[in-house]
């Protein structure tokens, strides 16, 4: 399989969209959504960072080593869904913004997700429908001032090589972003097994005296 590192989009400048895994990735994202959202949309604070973040997955895409957008995946039951996807103005023009819809969509099916929703503003309604979302009903709603509609996107898993309960518990170990590639749990098998820790446990009970309270 092909590893999602990083994507290349014709006519474009070098591109990489990647899992947000180091804590500096993580504020690189939410520097971008204070920017557009709190400070082109004026969007309060409180809204937008709304305790959802941590138990999310969040994705950055780069311009030349530039931090340009992100967006927030949450995993449910069945679905994920597409959420705070920014780009910096200067970004806009360069039509990214569908080819990191597609990267979400690759990693959310490889991960055995089959579908995908998302809360799209009025203003981007044609966009998704571009883009082969369709709307769930014809309900609106609004919320932190705008409109919105929920939008859908069956995605094509394939059985046979979703992640499973069975699936290798070395590839499950592998950063989610690169499961095509041996991660550092896998190099860490060149050394032997020495169990050290039940090493320890062995001397404890051998020697309970060495272990009481002074």
């Amino acid at each position: 399989m092909t590893g999602l590192i990083s994507t290349a989009i014709p006519n474009r400048p070098d591109v990489t969209i990647k899992l947000a895994s180091t804590s500096d990735e993580l504020m690189q994202c939410f520097a971008l959504r204070a920017a557009v959202y709190m400070g082109e949309q004026h969007c309060p604070y409180w809204e937008e960072f709304d305790g959802n973040d941590y138990s999310a997955s969040h994705l950055i895409l780069y311009v030349k080593g530039e931090p340009a957008a992100s967006m927030r995946l949450r995993w449910f039951s069945g679905f994920v869904k597409f959420e705070r996807a920014v780009f910096l103005k200067r970004y806009r023009t360069m039509g990214l913004f569908l080819p990191l819809l597609s990267w979400a969509k690759e990693f959310a099916r490889r991960k055995g997700y089959p579908k995908v929703v998302l809360h799209s503003q009025h203003r981007l309604w044609k966009l998704m429908e571009r883009g082969g979302y369709r709307k769930l009903d014809g309900k609106v709603f609004h919320f932190s001032d705008h409109e919105y509609a929920t939008f859908v996107c069956d995605l094509d898993v394939d059985k046979e090589t979703r992640l499973t309960v069975e699936t290798d518990p070395m590839i499950l170990n592998r950063p989610e972003d690169r499961l095509d590639q041996p991660g550092v749990l896998e190099r860490s098998m060149e050394r032997a097994p020495t169990n050290p820790h039940a090493e320890r446990a062995r001397h404890r009970h051998a020697d309970p005296a060495r272990h009481q309270t002074h």
